[in-house]
């Protein structure tokens, strides 16, 4: 009785006939072009990475109050990547249906000053969230 697991030599070289032999110089340029790709796609990863680093500042809200119609006021946690540095962020106010009903441009001062402290936002009428949209030097 034969191995039901062993391959008969006829239909092996059937195959190679039909689909072609096994070609050792194919499958090396596939794994070479395979590892070039997976180092290009780690040099982009990088690069990517840095380009988020060279915000001067970023800032995220809190916690956030509506007041009235007019108003609701942010608490903004701001991180400066170093001690002398520079920019803006924006901080949007939105809707229930998600429009923008109010924004307000915050300064490195002011998110210094403010630290801690509820930054009052005007709006259009009521908002239901606000969010800190961008930072940027």
């Amino acid at each position: 009785m034969s191995d039901p697991t062993e391959i008969p030599p006829s239909t092996v070289q059937s195959m190679a006939a039909r689909y072609g032999s096994d070609r050792p110089r194919r499958r090396w340029v596939g794994v070479a072009l395979g590892g070039l790709l997976a180092v290009a796609l780690g040099i982009w990863a990088v690069w990517a990475g840095q380009a988020q680093d060279d915000e001067p500042l970023t800032a995220d809200v809190t916690s956030y109050h509506v007041v009235d119609t007019h108003q609701i006021q942010v608490k903004v946690a701001a991180t400066f990547h170093d001690a002398g540095a520079e920019g803006s962020c924006l901080v949007r106010a939105t809707a229930q249906d998600h429009t923008v009903v109010g924004e307000l441009t915050l300064t490195a001062d002011q998110l210094r000053a403010d630290d801690g402290h509820w930054i009052a936002v005007r709006t259009e009428r009521r908002a239901t969230t606000a969010s800190v949209v961008r930072c940027g030097g």
